[in-house]
């Protein structure tokens, strides 16, 4: 998915299976907010993963081998072209944030914290390694095996650098398990007569989950 359109919903979305949003240098920030924020609330259950990878590398999100048919976009030439990405996803990413404990106010709503946020960078070459290897030829390969003995330079390395950012409202402790970074989630600020409220709200639905189990 690389933009989402203004008019986007998210109804028939498995709750179960994340939500992918591909951010490009070319997409509309405002989109991908509006989608992001209509996503949680339709699908608080939900996981929205936000990534740099090239298109038909989106199986690879999720350590999938089965490779979707599609035409693979040619990574640019430009060493900064990952690093460029990667600083407009966390720019996304914050105003998804900002955005949604915002909406946690205007809704009133008792939830006090916004959404969990979970890292992960790594580079295209290490995604399909065997892949990799099978195109380098064996001149090539004969070729860079002499120039490392002789020592005098270093082999040059091509790297294709991506990320992904996955939002929850729930925690993803397996997440860290595999090596992702965690950053908590903003609070929610609120004021006494706010808190009085939300409190109320909180035992009015205990009392009626109460009764409920009683019935």
């Amino acid at each position: 998915m690389d933009e989402p359109s203004k008019d986007a919903t998210v109804e028939a979305q498995d709750t179960k299976s994340p939500h992918f949003i591909r951010i490009t240098s070319h997409g509309k920030m405002q989109n991908w907010v509006s989608f992001a924020l209509n996503f949680f609330e339709k699908q608080p259950q939900g996981t929205l993963i936000l990534h740099t990878l090239p298109s038909g590398f989106d199986h690879l999100i999720n350590g999938s081998t089965d490779r979707a048919e599609v035409k693979v976009e040619p990574l640019s030439s430009k060493s900064d072209r990952g690093a460029d990405l990667a600083s407009r996803l966390i720019s996304v990413v914050e105003i998804i944030k900002r955005e949604y404990v915002k909406t946690l106010a205007s809704s009133k709503s008792s939830r006090l914290i916004g959404l969990h946020q979970y890292n992960e960078i790594g580079c295209l070459e290490d995604l399909e390694p065997s892949k990799q290897k099978s195109q380098v030829t064996e001149e090539e390969r004969t070729a860079d095996i002499l120039q490392a003995l002789e020592g005098k330079n270093f082999l040059k390395q091509k790297q294709s650098p991506y990320m992904k950012i996955t939002l929850s409202m729930e925690p993803l402790v397996e997440l860290v398990d595999k090596g992702a970074t965690y950053q908590a989630p903003l609070r929610r600020y609120l004021s006494k007569s706010a808190k009085a409220r939300a409190k109320k709200k909180v035992a009015k639905l205990a009392e009626g989950d109460s009764a409920m189990a009683v019935d």
